[in-house]
């Protein structure tokens, strides 16, 4: 066994009930959690690094991770800006790529309300290039509120009437509700999580300690050299439909693309194997298909229930003041 500085010895440790409260505020997450694969060995790695402090250092850390829009998009600028304006330092920013099982892991509880062809989109869009995750510190915390949660109420949902001016997703002008550029951890237990399915045990490991190492500091021209280098890979794309439609009509032709207005400017969708009859995916830009599915095809189905329930700073502030969910 490795000894690592603040490792605390469990066997095959889960969080105590103590731990478990500064982790999750949702009961079902917690027993679900207790089972996970990616949960165990990430608590496991985070408890070598902090030790008996995991819990705490995670309730002062928010995690946001771009998506492959973002980076061609060119928002990841400014969602460095709106994390400083929101009072969140940036401790730890690391690289990593998405395939087709690990998108699918992280959203495990959520995806179920997508439809295939929802889920061939995200095979193709996510494996597009690199993205980023940022750890930052929040140096404007809230009683009882966990870093991560806060941004996550500043994030704002996907859909644009249910948002407010100040939301992240609303400064960034996604143009639509598929290609929204940016995931929160809901809450401390899912930064464990996820670090655990984006990152493999090495890199996981040399990320925490960076993270140990940093944790007091401003690492902003850190997380700047991070976004000039994987800006510098990706060419941008100006994510817009009515651009990309006019680049596609050479290639796909006339008919194609009059389709696919109509399909854009009604209440219909269409097959992701449809698209692809129309539109040639080897000859044209792969971010022109990504844009045009992303307001064509099906995308969502009705689903009875949630797999786990949505996370709240309500119930957060509660269980602060002794009056858990």
């Amino acid at each position: 066994m490795i000894w690592t500085p603040g490792r605390v010895d469990r066997v095959d440790g889960m969080p105590t009930a103590a731990e478990w409260r500064q982790l999750s505020v949702v009961p079902e997450k917690r027993e679900v959690f207790g089972y996970d694969l990616y949960f165990r060995e990430g608590w496991a790695d985070v408890l070598a690094v902090f030790g008996d402090d995991a819990a705490e250092v995670l309730g002062g850390l928010a995690m946001l991770v771009v998506k492959p829009d973002a980076v061609v998009g060119r928002r990841l600028g400014p969602i460095a800006e709106y994390l400083a304006d929101n009072g969140f330092v940036p401790v730890a920013t690391t690289r990593f790529g998405y395939n087709r099982h690990s998108m699918r892991e992280v959203w495990r509880y959520d995806w179920h309300i997508y439809t295939v062809d929802r889920l061939q989109l995200c095979s193709f869009w996510y494996v597009t290039n690199d993205v980023l995750i940022f750890l930052a510190r929040d140096v404007r915390p809230e009683a009882g509120l966990p870093a991560t949660v806060r941004l996550g109420e500043l994030k704002g949902v996907g859909d644009p009437a249910q948002r407010g001016p100040h939301h992240l997703r609303t400064k960034l002008n996604p143009p639509n509700r598929i290609l929204n550029f940016v995931h929160v951890g809901d809450e401390p237990s899912d930064i464990v999580r996820e670090l655990a399915i984006f990152l493999d045990r090495p890199e996981r490991l040399r990320f925490l300690e960076e993270l140990r190492e940093h944790l007091a500091e401003d690492r902003t021209a850190q997380a700047r050299a991070e976004i000039a280098a994987i800006e510098a890979d990706c060419p941008a794309h100006d994510l817009d439909i009515d651009a990309t439609l006019a680049r596609l009509a050479p290639v796909a032709g006339e008919d194609a693309v009059a389709r696919l207005r109509e399909v854009v400017a009604g209440a219909d969708r269409i097959t992701w194997d449809d698209l692809a009859e129309l539109v040639p995916f080897d000859k044209v830009d792969r971010w022109d298909v990504i844009v045009t599915a992303s307001f064509v095809v099906h995308n969502e189905r009705p689903v009875p229930h949630a797999l786990l329930p949505a996370v709240s700073a309500a119930a957060w502030t509660a269980q602060a003041v002794g009056h858990p969910s």
